[in-house]
């Protein structure tokens, strides 16, 4: 657990603090019985994650992902502008789908699956987080400050991802990705400029943005080659009409303490998941193998035949672990900023 991250989170388990949060973002006071709410389900994220990180690999990110859940509650209520935890949806909000059929047999052979196994994002916690977040980006372009934000579009219920669709817009499991496949979806961007006037402009490495050229070219993005980089242009409609998903490393830092950014190319069917989100989806597929299928689980981390995906489940875990909690303060502190900028633009400010 880091502890500067955990000792900002401490800010939700005081009553004080909540409730001066929650009069700066809603310009509305908290009352006593929400305030207990977030302070309650923030202690509740806090303890899951310790445990976690005291546990054994068994049980490890199933206890994590109940922090996650539990912190995403926390989060939540502060960001809901009227009710309680009786207003959340009770389901998790993601389900798997026809795990069994890819898991059943042999072992080794339903670890060889791993990747192709599915998601689908249904009513409940995690469809209530993408919409009270407004499935929002913070983004850092030069420093460890957010620089400016991105909102992306809700994506539809029903929509289904792969476990290699979301583990390859992670950029902090480069390493241990690259030994299960060399599709992963990002490029690091080394200048990044964008206003409304002179649109968007990025500079990219060559090498890994070569595999989503078709895709921003489709896109209306203009794309020019210098040496091993790429220049990508576009204008400000175009921008704005057809986003690109930004990502960060978060363990991987630049001078070890700015967030790396990184562009990628839209999930399937066009759909944008914000980081944070991504985050929590991979919380939850870890969380379901150790819950589901403890076997596979087991024979996994324990060096059986068909442990190739124990480095990059390893990592991803780790991740989660490292980036989740930093994240959600971010989000925090992004939006208090903001809304305080907000205020202090009105004319009786």
């Amino acid at each position: 657990m880091n502890k500067e991250t955990w000792q900002q989170l401490l800010s939700l388990e005081s009553r004080d603090v909540t409730s001066k949060w929650f009069g700066e973002i809603h310009f509305r006071e908290l009352n006593a019985r929400r305030a207990k709410e977030i302070n309650s389900a923030a202690k509740q994220a806090r303890e899951y994650f310790r445990n976690a990180a005291n546990s054994n690999y068994s049980v490890r990110p199933l206890l994590t992902f109940y922090g996650v859940a539990s912190l995403s509650r926390a989060l939540l209520l502060l960001l809901k502008k009227s009710g309680g935890e009786e207003s959340l949806t009770g389901s998790h909000g993601l389900e798997t789908v026809a795990w069994v059929d890819s898991m059943s047999g042999d072992v080794a052979k339903g670890l060889k699956n791993l990747g192709s196994l599915k998601v689908r994002i249904c009513r409940g916690l995690f469809a209530d987080f993408i919409t009270q977040t407004e499935n929002r980006l913070s983004v850092h372009v030069n420093s460890s400050a957010v620089d400016w934000h991105v909102c992306y579009d809700i994506p539809e219920l029903g929509k289904e991802l792969r476990v290699k669709e979301i583990l390859s817009r992670l950029p902090d499991l480069r390493r241990d990705f690259e030994v299960i496949s060399k599709s992963y979806k990002y490029s690091d961007i080394s200048e990044m400029t964008y206003s409304d006037d002179n649109g968007f402009r990025a500079k990219v490495r060559k090498e890994p943005f070569n595999p989503m050229r078709s895709h921003f070219e489709q896109a209306g993005y203009n794309l020019t080659d210098e040496n091993e980089m790429v220049v990508i242009t576009a204008d400000s409609a175009t921008f704005a009409k057809n986003l690109p998903l930004f990502v960060h490393s978060y363990i991987h830092k630049t001078f070890g303490t700015i967030p790396s950014l990184h562009i990628s190319e839209p999930f399937s069917g066009n759909s944008h998941y914000s980081q944070l989100c991504i985050t929590y989806m991979t919380s939850y597929i870890l969380g379901m193998l150790v819950r589901y299928y403890p076997t596979h689980w087991m024979a996994l981390s324990s060096g059986d035949k068909g442990d190739e995906w124990w480095p990059l489940i390893n990592r991803s875990q780790q991740y989660v672990e490292h980036a989740f909690p930093e994240l959600i303060i971010e989000l925090i502190n992004d939006i208090l900023k903001k809304s305080k900028e907000s205020q202090g633009s009105q004319p009786n400010a």
